[in-house]
């Protein structure tokens, strides 16, 4: 019973990954020539599980989301920023409080991520606060992905080159991040729901999620725990997402 599941999840994602490839070809041929305003660089949109996003990273981030069992929502909402401007962050994931906001290489202007995080922020003490997520909902900006490079990793130290470049080519990268509070974030599976989660400061007491205590091991973004999920069959060669964007 369980191998029949299996075999039907498999074809059911297959037949997904061939929809969204031809809504891609689709999409990005309707769109020949278009480019992110403020690097110039050709923009790359994407189509994955029947989501359209602006650039080929979101689709990864997504993803890799998905890896995590992380519950994300595309754009859901606007923000009106302090200081005046409109803000509309990539992602909000709804079960944990966190929005993220996915950058590629080379791409500025940060500064309204760094405004949401100040203004979502709460003020009570970090061991006193009551709020649904402590320490308010957190703003994470995501980058592109660490490469793998088994030719540092002692782990791999006994492979032979063959095999460490076909590892190198297959593994998607690490997980890299950038907290808009200015202070230590960490990612962890929670010992108790198993998700995924962001934490900081006054989260460190309990899960986002469930609520549980205490988290197990803490994770920094230099640290090369959490695998990004690449999407080789939407871009049309195994790169990185931030390669195939320039």
């Amino acid at each position: 019973m369980n191998e029949s599941n299996d075999w039907a999840a498999y074809i059911e994602q297959l037949l997904q990954d061939c929809a969204d490839r031809e809504a891609t070809v689709n999409l990005r041929a309707s769109r020949t020539g278009a480019s992110d305003e403020q690097t110039g660089i050709e923009a790359l949109p994407t189509v994955y599980r029947g989501t359209q996003f602006r650039s080929l990273l979101e689709a990864c981030w997504a993803a890799t989301l998905d890896s995590l069992h992380i519950v994300w929502e595309y754009e859901p909402e606007t923000f009106t920023l302090p200081s005046g401007p409109k803000y509309l962050p990539d992602f909000h994931l709804t079960e944990i409080g966190v929005w993220l906001e996915v950058k590629g290489p080379g791409i500025p202007r940060v500064e309204k991520a760094y405004e949401l995080g100040e203004m979502l922020a709460c003020d009570c003490p970090d061991l006193a606060c009551t709020c649904q997520w402590p320490g308010g909902e957190m703003v994470i900006v995501g980058h592109p992905p660490t490469p793998m490079n088994p030719w540092i990793d002692e782990a791999y130290s006994h492979w032979p080159s063959v095999a460490k470049s076909k590892l190198a080519r297959r593994h998607g990268g690490f997980i890299r991040w950038t907290s808009t509070r200015c202070h230590n974030s960490w990612m962890t599976r929670c010992s108790s729901c198993t998700r995924v989660t962001w934490i900081e400061r006054a989260r460190l007491r309990r899960c986002p999620a469930c609520g549980a205590n205490p988290e197990s091991q803490l994770y920094r973004d230099f640290e090369n725990h959490f695998e990004f999920e690449r999407l080789p069959w939407l871009s049309g060669r195994a790169t990185q997402p931030d390669e195939d964007a320039a």
